[in-house]
């Protein structure tokens, strides 16, 4: 019993197993990240776009409801876009219509009405 050679237990792991790791998560990463900020990117235009349809959509209810006050898209933005919103006339003149959002959120959707909203000949703005 003298030669009896005791084996001896691995514990932890090398510093190898450790780098392997290290590169591949660092490989994920690097596959990931670009396509994240491509995802937010597609997300604050989608953003973008639908609050911009808000803001069309709401001038357009309140000009359905009777509102007959003449608006430059600039105005109507504005006029739409507050917590105060514009009325309607006649039977809906006590009826409110907004779409209130932060300026940052006005500032994006105008851009996108500005080039896109057109008027038609009774003053709808129209997002193609």
């Amino acid at each position: 019993m003298k030669n009896l050679i005791v084996a001896k237990t691995k514990k932890g792991f090398s510093l190898v197993e450790l780098l392997v790791v290290i590169a591949v998560i660092g490989i994920i990463a690097a596959i990931a990240i670009p396509a994240m900020s491509g995802i937010f990117g597609q997300a604050d235009g989608a953003k973008n776009r639908r609050n911009a349809q808000a803001i069309v959509s709401t001038f357009n209810a309140a000009r359905a409801a009777g509102n007959q006050t003449s608006y430059t898209k600039a105005t109507a933005i504005a006029a739409v876009a507050t917590t105060t919103g514009i009325t309607g006339g006649g039977t809906f003149a006590t009826s409110n219509f907004a779409s209130p959002m932060g300026a940052a959120e006005i500032t994006a959707a105008s851009a996108l009405i500005g080039g896109l909203a057109t008027a038609d000949t009774a003053g709808i703005l129209v997002i193609p």
